[in-house]
């Protein structure tokens, strides 16, 4: 009986949670598209924002070195590594993504072989 209760309620609050209706906040994570989504120090990296077309657009975060010029931005050499928050300014919102700086460089994407 108890497995059922604890089922039923946890149904439940998955429900209500996907239910409930979002927030007027514009501030959605992944908003803000990083590529790659790690990056180096010294590292350019492009940036877009898909849901800001038809709204200039400034795109900032503490790992680059300047706001973000026409899709690019340069990840500052002194950055340490870790998670950082990228803010896009668009039409009076702010959109939201994140970017990973590491020190290591990620393997090399190797050609598969024919079989």
């Amino acid at each position: 009986m108890r497995l059922v209760s604890v089922i039923v309620l946890g149904t439940g609050l998955i429900a209500a949670g996907m239910l409930a209706p979002g927030t007027g906040d514009a501030t959605d994570d992944g908003a803000v598209l990083v590529d790659p989504d790690v990056a180096h120090p010294g590292q350019r990296v492009d940036v877009s924002v898909p849901q800001c077309v038809s709204h200039g657009q400034q795109v900032m975060s503490e790992a680059f070195t300047r706001p973000a010029k026409n899709g690019t931005a340069t990840i500052g050499r002194d950055i340490k590594p870790g998670t950082y928050t990228v803010v896009a300014s668009c039409g009076g919102h702010r959109l939201m993504g994140e970017i990973a700086v590491s020190r290591r460089r990620p393997w090399p994407t190797l050609p598969l072989a024919d079989r």
